[in-house]
């Protein structure tokens, strides 16, 4: 049995920071619809909401949570959802097209959560509904369980009523039972850290590549930010355990190879990264004759990239980290 809770950062989970990583280049590289992505799709974003499942802590009280949530989640969404869509504007003005949608528009319709007008950032303002909910609800595992069984319905529900809309709110149908599966991962945070039997880890590897490999043929595209589940929602939720069980594994590998405050870094900057790499992806998607390798690679390029950015955000802008304390000060 090793620690893996020892480095960089005391009591950190420094797995948990090479899942997010992991994750972050599994939704990165989907978003370049190389060859494979429909096994992306069915545990990246999934991932993200397990992960930001497993790490809730409902809050002392009303006046924390919507403070915490709205500086954390809320803030950066709209700063970095305005960002992107100044992009697109000067985009658009630099091809000599015409760009129709003004700035009132934009923002009522992403205050109602739409997603043409937020791109990834719908994840984000996703989270952060899920968190006002969460604060609503006692926290007793059989409530988690009967709130499970109902979204889960009203996914289905939405499934075969022919319903498609892209938008955060409804996206919690579909998204919540992934954090709430996190949520019921919590009593085993000590066992997933101190896990050492490499036997074990290989053939759970293997067992959750099977997983991945079955649900992606026989579940088709699963669309998260459409509400979308694939064609089972049964295979929805095995695939994304499946997902979540090979990151976990290749993270405690990792883990144990290396881990340094790149790695923290990286981590504590995750809503930049997915909030805004789509901006580079659609450039680098302009070159021709892309192989699936080379979108891995400019996949882990992008996530690299970002080190700096962070490091600058981190000292003039936190507040695009969700950080609205600077580090040092109360």
């Amino acid at each position: 049995m090793t620690d893996l809770t020892k480095g960089a950062t005391a009591g950190r989970l420094h797995w948990l920071d090479w899942m997010k990583l992991f994750s972050i280049v599994a939704i990165i590289w989907g978003h370049f619809f190389s060859a494979g992505h429909v096994y992306l799709y069915l545990f990246s974003v999934q991932a993200f909401c397990i992960i930001s499942g497993f790490l809730y802590k409902k809050a002392p009280d009303w006046k924390t949570c919507l403070e915490k949530n709205f500086w954390q989640l809320l803030v950066p969404t709209l700063l970095l959802s305005v960002a992107m869509h100044l992009e697109a504007m000067m985009r658009a003005w630099s091809l000599g097209l015409t760009y129709s949608i003004s700035w009132p528009r934009f923002f009522y319709y992403l205050l109602k959560g739409y997603h043409w007008c937020m791109g990834p950032c719908w994840f984000f303002y996703m989270l952060f509904i899920i968190r006002i909910i969460m604060q609503l609800l006692p926290q007793h595992r059989l409530v988690h369980g009967v709130l499970f069984v109902l979204l889960s319905g009203g996914s289905i529900g939405i499934h075969l009523s022919g319903i498609d809309i892209a938008n955060a709110w409804v996206n919690v149908l579909v998204c919540m039972p992934m954090f709430l599966l996190g949520v019921f991962l919590q009593p085993l945070r000590e066992w997933l850290t101190r896990l050492h039997n490499y036997k074990f880890e290989v053939v759970l590897s293997v067992l959750a590549v099977a997983i991945i490999l079955f649900c992606g043929e026989y579940n088709g595209y699963v669309w998260m930010y459409r509400c979308g589940y694939g064609n089972s929602f049964l295979l929805f939720v095995v695939g994304a355990l499946g997902g979540i069980m090979l990151l976990y594994v290749v993270s405690l590998w990792a883990c144990r190879l290396l881990y340094s405050s790149i790695v923290e870094k990286l981590s504590s900057g995750s809503i930049l990264i997915v909030g805004v790499h789509i901006i580079i992806v659609r450039r680098l998607m302009e070159l021709p004759n892309r192989t699936w390798g080379e979108d891995l690679l400019f996949s882990l390029m992008i996530l690299l990239v970002f080190y700096p950015i962070i490091i600058l955000t981190e000292r003039y802008c936190p507040i695009l980290l969700g950080q609205y304390r600077r580090k040092g000060k109360v």
